[in-house]
């Protein structure tokens, strides 16, 4: 179940617009100031010790207030001061182990700074999340050598967790006054109630009941509860903000979700063949992974657990389709993509980045399009932090793959508000 924790990102992380810049192209020309390397120290550098910060984030129409902020943060420093200082070779005398568990402890506590610097509550809220899943690992493993911890023991407050998810689910209720608001909450407590319902057991990686298999069942149970903890919350903030007459909107989620899923599915019937040109330059990766993402795009639709994650998977796949022409009637027209300079690099980056903002502030209902738009701004983030590790001199060619990232998160940023009307007509809005 964990990974390694030492990543430098815990996540991987418009109408038809204008061209940013008069006189270019709408993804960047290749200009005349060519050359086949750059130095590292033209590219963009953007990241604050080799992390870059998403312009965008995930925000949810729910006031989580301070106090909950602060009881996930007790719960991180709770279970972190479990652990012994100093905690070395007298505490686990195993090396590989104790580094284990201080790798999810240091984790922990690096997620508890993102959510302090957070863009939004929502976002402070998840990283708290992780931080509790992570602390509980370290904490489950040096409860197995103080306490005698068991499996047994977690996979018991497991079950607890799996029996409230249960319940929530059942007694789910799509109340709303506004439709696009109510899917965005109703969508996000779908999800968290799958996160635990449909989640593996810990990998028989290790030996059952041993010390990093106790670490594994620790931050299972802990995920499901705080997935569980924190659905309960968000459902019930909503649910108090709204008028007293307020009423269902699961039957209008429900038909807005079918219509776009046939749309969805006629746009899939349209896409031309899979791109077979053997050259496979950035044009081709942009219509081959955009045109790859369209025609999947249904799949999540019909695979929703309910109408609002169903709609909300619409919307992204409308902007996925949308993009995919988007590139396919720029290289069809015989528009190139690429840089032959450290400036250009920054070009496509910076309309990259002004894409996901104009979209953002361009769309009917800019709440709607946020989860795509901020997907779209941790590619861009991704991108950076690739860029921030080249050394010295780069050849060109080895820029592809976050140039790959900036022209998609531009192709999709500025589909996003066609999207967003598409799917506001969905809900008859």
């Amino acid at each position: 179940m964990r990974g390694d924790a030492t990543g430098t990102r815990r996540g991987f992380l418009a109408a038809a617009g204008v061209a940013l810049f008069a006189g270019c192209s709408e993804f960047g020309p290749l200009g005349d100031d060519s050359s086949d390397s750059v130095l590292s120290h033209e590219l963009p550098d953007v990241t604050d010790d080799g992390e870059s910060e998403p312009v965008v984030a995930e925000a949810i129409p729910v006031t989580i207030e301070r106090s909950k902020l602060d009881e996930a943060t007790r719960r991180v420093t709770a279970l972190l001061e479990t652990l012994p200082m100093p905690f070395g070779p007298e505490s686990v005398p195993n090396g590989h182990i104790r580094r284990r568990l201080l790798d999810a402890a240091s984790d922990a506590t690096a997620r508890v700074e993102d959510a302090r610097t957070a863009q939004t509550r929502f976002s402070a809220l998840r990283s708290l999340r992780e931080a509790r899943t992570s602390a509980r690992y370290a904490s489950a493993g040096w409860g197995f050598v103080e306490r005698d911890l068991t499996q047994g023991d977690l996979a018991a407050e497991h079950r607890r967790a799996l029996d409230e998810a249960r319940e929530l689910r059942a007694n789910h209720e799509y109340l709303g006054a506004d439709p696009v608001r109510a899917a965005l909450v109703h969508a996000h407590v779908e999800r968290n109630l799958d996160r635990v319902l449909d989640a593996r057991t810990p990998s028989g990686r290790v030996e059952d009941g041993s010390l990093l298999a106790v670490a594994e069942w620790g931050e299972h149970a802990e995920q499901a509860t705080a997935f569980v903890a924190d659905s309960r919350y968000l459902y019930g903030q909503f649910t108090a903000s709204l008028p007293s007459d307020a009423g269902t909107v699961e039957e209008r989620l429900a038909t807005a979700a079918e219509r776009l899923a046939r749309d969805l599915r006629s746009r899939r019937k349209d896409l031309p063949p899979e791109p077979t040109e053997n050259d496979r330059d950035i044009a081709w990766w942009l219509r081959y992974r955009l045109r790859d993402a369209a025609a999947s795009s249904a799949d999540p639709v019909a695979d929703a657990t309910g109408p609002a994650g169903a709609v909300l998977a619409a919307t992204r796949g409308l902007t996925d389709f949308l993009a995919y022409d988007r590139v396919r009637d720029r290289t069809e027209g015989g528009e190139r993509f690429g840089v032959r300079s450290a400036a250009e690099v920054r070009t496509v980056r910076s309309q990259a980045v002004e894409a996901i903002r104009t979209a953002l502030e361009g769309s009917p209902r800019p709440e709607l399009v946020r989860p795509v738009l901020a997907d779209a701004a941790s590619r861009v983030a991704f991108a950076d932090e690739a860029l921030a590790r080249y050394r010295g001199e780069v050849r060109l060619a080895r820029l592809d793959d976050p140039l790959r990232r900036y022209y998609a998160a531009t192709a999709r940023a500025r589909s996003a508000p066609s999207a967003c009307r598409r799917v506001l007509d969905a809900l008859e809005i």
